[in-house]
């Protein structure tokens, strides 16, 4: 070995002396440890205290009319949000193409399903949630209607996200220019509401959302269904969920002497502004015509 080599092992060891040394004099020296820090969900923007629920229309939402690039602008809009009620869905092969995209872009869906309703043109309801938060307590069902009251029967089904346990009711109103058909759906909504609440009495939070194809202030429409003891709906004229800014037909309803647990927080998201820079021709070609519409709810605590 040569002397420099000797040098630098002998300084090495000098070293490794010293350092034990220092420690062995100051036993109780502490490492500094950041607190910690308690972040937001960086997909949905909230914390794990609250979770956003949304209805949306996405216009014939079917697998023969959105491109890959049109499902990737959808998912931007459905990431943002853990539980969706879809109305105007024609079949589950979009739903499962939306739910791979999603899952690209770092976030995994699952989702329940109506089977086809409607008189003519079939469509479908289905409840998109992430699992993380959301898992069913009872499965989706049509709500029967021997009567043909509706064009399209509402769907519902039980969940519970955190500990807020809750019954989602989805419905998509007749459209036409027959305002009476129209009106009376909506009517006969009450009914729909009054009875799924009363078919399990431990269960009284009730949601009802989509699109009603009425603006809220029909009374003739909504009078039955606002007459229920502290019946509220979050959206109010003159904010407008149809991307020309014509109408609000798009809304959720809820008593809140039972769902206690609405945070106050609501929206309808403008992505027709967002990403499509205000084309409204664009933005329901590739999307939708109807916004979605949302409200906020706590998860750390249940009512019932």
């Amino acid at each position: 070995m040569t002397a420099r080599k000797q040098s630098f092992l002998l300084l090495i060891l000098i070293g490794f002396l010293t350092a034990c040394l220092e420690l062995a004099e100051n036993p109780s020296v502490e490492t500094d440890i950041p607190e910690a820090v308690v972040e937001e969900d960086t997909l949905t923007g909230h914390g794990e205290s609250t979770f956003r629920l949304a209805a949306w229309n996405i216009r014939i939402f079917s697998d023969n009319s959105r491109d890959d690039d049109e499902l990737h602008h959808i998912a931007e809009v459905l990431i943002g949000y853990d539980f969706i009620a879809i109305v105007e869905l024609r079949d589950e092969v979009v739903l499962m193409r939306t739910e791979e995209v999603l899952n690209r872009m770092g976030r995994d869906y699952d989702y329940v399903m109506s089977p086809p309703v409607g008189a003519s043109v079939k469509e479908r309801y289905a409840f998109l949630f992430d699992p993380r938060i959301v898992h069913v307590i009872e499965d989706g069902k049509v709500f029967p209607d021997p009567n043909d009251t509706f064009f399209r029967e509402p769907y519902f089904a039980t969940f519970k996200a955190g500990e807020f346990d809750f019954t989602a009711i989805a419905m998509h109103v007749i459209w036409g220019k027959d305002e009476g058909k129209r009106q009376r759906e909506v009517q006969e909504l009450a009914n729909v509401y009054q009875m799924v609440q009363a078919a399990d009495e431990a269960e009284q939070d009730v949601i009802l959302l989509g699109d009603f194809n009425r603006n809220p202030d029909d009374q003739s429409a909504y009078g039955p269904l606002l007459s229920i003891p502290s019946m509220k709906h979050l959206f109010q004229l003159p904010e407008k969920s149809h991307i020309r800014d014509t109408s609000l037909y798009d809304n959720i309803f809820f008593q809140t002497r039972h769902v206690t647990e609405y945070t106050g927080e609501s929206g309808i998201e403008r992505f027709d502004e967002t990403y499509f820079g205000n084309n409204d021709d664009a933005a329901s070609l590739a999307v939708s015509d109807h916004r979605p519409v949302w409200g906020a709810f706590r998860i750390d605590t249940d009512d019932d």
